[in-house]
């Protein structure tokens, strides 16, 4: 037997005991990772344990995630999304579905604001699905939107989910960021289809707003102020980055302040926000620290018993075309997706993957884009998905569980569609990247 086999065994299964008993994973990555080192190597892992959990604390580029995460956080609690409904409820209220576009529009635009999913699934739970619900809308329709909406916060920039990807691969954060926008637009455009020709066949599902609730158009055009602040800071923190003005820490540095001056300009501002948005900035940032010492660690000790060159070697051996090799890395992410976050997955398939794809040719950009269109499923597909519980614990009373399985059926069968599309026309994901960033 192999001298790596023991320590790859030992490595994978404490991953997989870990996840088989719901141990937190930052502590599963590393403790599995430390037992597979000592097999491996003796009491020489600790000087590489202690490296690879003060290292990801060196990226600078690590500063923009609580950065984005406190900006997210300050704007659910600033009312922003209230006076987006507000706007958008009166422009597309009065067709079937509706309300149910509105939210899916609504959620694109929390999305490029706050950069994590979880900002739009939480305000839009809140604020619109009791509308929805109260107006007659299907639970399915009313809850499906919020959720595959929300999940578009990791693929519409400034995406936390790229900033992590882009440290690892070492690839431009402001390219990824160009490549998410146009898959993001297509997969918004094909929910708010979805949503149109069903309620359009059924218009029991989403009913239109009746005549004597909808305003004038000049009312429309007054409530649409609510657009101006969100506008206007999507363009200061994406274009800075894009214009090549800022770097995407400095972006993000800008769009918490700039979240800030919304919440003062709404007069929302208090103390009270700014504790409650920091206090949840220092419990989401820190589950991410800790995965990422573990991560850390156990690709750190991976790459040291030669995984990951075994696996290169063995796929590029087969006799297969390369995209069958890209088909199977992207069934295996939605999988993983079923069971784990998004950022674990990168640290255990990035050292195994990466190196495949530079030897196939594939633009790490575009893989980078395909691989967070792929984890938007998994926010959605259980026992994992994040979302699913959070909509859980908001929903009003009477949605129950299955009310919200069932209603993100046919968008994680448009998730995959979205999949399929930036899988087979990579421009979806390089075209924008290219244009933007070869005119600086």
């Amino acid at each position: 037997m192999e001298f790596w086999v023991l320590p790859i065994t030992v490595l994978f299964g404490g991953l997989a005991l870990g996840l088989l008993f719901g141990l937190p994973m930052g502590f599963t990555l590393g403790c599995s990772a430390m037992f597979a080192g000592v097999v491996y190597q003796g009491t020489s892992i600790f000087p590489v344990v202690v490296r690879n959990t003060y290292g990801p604390m060196l990226y600078l580029v690590m500063i923009a995630v609580p950065l984005f995460i406190f900006m997210a956080a300050v704007l659910e609690r600033s009312g922003i999304a209230d006076d987006l409904f507000s706007a958008l409820h009166q422009w597309f209220g009065p067709v079937n579905g509706g309300l149910a576009i509105a939210v899916v529009v609504i959620c694109a635009i929390i999305a490029a604001m706050s950069g994590v999913s979880t900002a739009g699934v939480v305000t839009m739970g809140l604020v619109a699905l009791p509308i929805m619900l109260k107006k007659g809308y299907h639970k399915t329709v009313a809850i499906g939107p919020i959720l595959a909406g929300g999940v578009l916060g990791i693929l519409i920039p400034p995406s936390v989910s790229f900033i992590i990807y882009g440290m690892l691969t070492h690839t431009s954060i402001g390219r990824l960021f160009a490549g998410g926008i146009i898959p993001g637009t297509i997969l918004a455009t094909l929910y708010i289809i979805y949503i149109g020709i069903r309620c359009w066949r059924k218009p029991a599902d989403g009913p239109a707003l009746p005549p004597e609730e909808r305003v004038s158009f000049r009312r429309r055009i007054v409530l649409s102020r609510g657009l101006v602040l969100p506008i206007l800071l999507i363009f200061t923190v994406l274009g800075s980055i894009f214009a090549g003005i800022a770097s995407p820490t400095e972006a993000a540095a800008v769009g918490a302040f700039g979240a800030i001056i919304c919440a003062a300009v709404r007069r929302r501002l208090t103390w009270q926000l700014l504790r409650d948005a920091a206090m949840r900035t220092a419990t989401v940032n820190g589950m991410i620290m800790w995965i990422l010492f573990g991560a850390f660690i156990f690709a750190a000790t991976f790459i040291q018993t030669g995984g990951p060159t075994v696996v290169k070697d063995f796929v590029m051996g087969l006799e297969v075309a390369p995209i069958v090799v890209i088909l199977i890395m992207q069934f295996s992410y939605i999988i993983l997706g079923c069971i784990v976050d998004e950022i674990t997955i990168l640290f255990i398939t990035i050292p195994i993957y990466m190196p495949i794809l530079v030897g196939l040719g594939y633009d790490p950009v575009w893989f980078g884009v395909l691989f967070i269109v792929n984890m938007q499923m998994a926010y959605l597909t259980p026992p994992f998905g994040y979302t699913l519980f959070y909509m859980r614990g908001i929903a009003p009373p009477g949605v129950t569980l299955m009310d919200i399985y069932r209603s993100i059926v046919p968008f994680i069968g448009l998730q995959f569609i979205g999949l399929m599309l930036v899988l087979f026309f990579q421009p979806l994901a390089l075209w924008l990247p290219n244009v933007v960033f070869q005119l600086k």
